[in-house]
C-alpha cells in the first residue's frame, strides 16, 4: 500500500506523501537541477513532479516553459494550487499521465529530469527513448535516485548508478556521467546525459 502511494499518490494519504516527498527531497531536487544548467527561455520537463515544489522554483527563476507529467491526480491538483500562487512570467503546463505516452510539444524540450521515480516506470528504456525523441539535439536529462528500501546502503547507490547509466545508453543517450551525493539515510545518485 505505501509503495503504491509513492508511485501514484491518491487521497488524503497521497497528499501527506506529497508533502513528505517535498521535504525529504528538497536538497536532492536542487542538486539534480544544478546538473542541467537551466537557462533563460529553456523548456523544461519534470517527470513525476509530486507536489510541484521544484517546478515552481524553476518557474520563478526564468521566463521559459515548464512542463510536468505525473500519474497522480492528487499531485497534479496540489501542484496547480501551488503554482497559482507564484509570481512569474514562465509558462507552465501540468499533465496527468505517464511520460511514456507524452504527446510531442510545439518545440523540442531543452531539459528533462526525474527524481526518485525511474524505478516505478513500467518500461524505463522505452520511456527514456520516447523522452529523448522530445529533447532537442544537445538537450540534457538528469535521473536521480536515493534508495530507501530495507538493507539499502552505499553499494546499492553505486549499483543504481550503473543501472541508470545502462538505461540511458540503451535509450540512445550519450556523454553519460554519474554523480554520487552523500545523503541520509543513503547516498543519492544522479545520471546526467546528452541527446546527440
Amino acid at each position: 500500500m505505501l509503495y503504491e502511494q509513492f508511485a501514484k499518490p491518491a487521497g488524503l494519504v497521497g497528499k501527506a506523501v506529497g508533502w513528505f516527498m517535498n521535504k525529504e527531497n528538497e536538497e536532492l531536487n536542487q542538486w539534480t537541477v544544478s546538473f542541467l544548467g537551466v537557462e533563460e527561455g529553456d523548456s523544461v520537463l519534470e517527470v513525476g513532479f509530486g507536489a510541484g515544489q521544484t517546478l515552481c522554483t524553476i518557474a520563478n527563476r526564468q521566463e521559459g516553459k515548464v512542463f510536468g507529467v505525473d500519474p497522480s491526480e492528487v499531485m497534479v491538483d496540489t501542484s496547480i494550487k501551488r503554482l497559482q500562487k507564484r509570481n512569474s512570467d514562465c509558462d507552465i503546463c501540468m499533465i496527468q499521465g505517464e511520460a511514456s505516452v507524452l504527446e510531442g510539444f510545439r518545440e523540442p524540450l531543452d531539459k528533462v529530469y526525474a527524481i526518485n521515480n525511474v524505478t516505478y516506470w513500467d518500461q524505463p528504456v522505452a520511456t527514456l527513448t520516447h523522452l529523448r525523441s522530445l529533447l532537442r539535439k544537445g538537450g540534457k536529462i538528469a535521473l536521480t535516485i536515493r534508495p530507501h528500501e530495507d538493507g539499502a546502503g552505499d553499494q546499492t547507490t553505486e549499483v543504481l548508478g550503473d543501472q541508470l547509466r545502462a538505461l540511458l545508453a540503451n535509450a540512445g543517450f550519450k556523454q553519460i556521467e554519474v554523480f554520487i551525493k552523500s545523503a541520509h539515510p543513503n547516498n543519492a545518485v544522479c545520471a546526467v546525459a546528452t541527446n546527440q
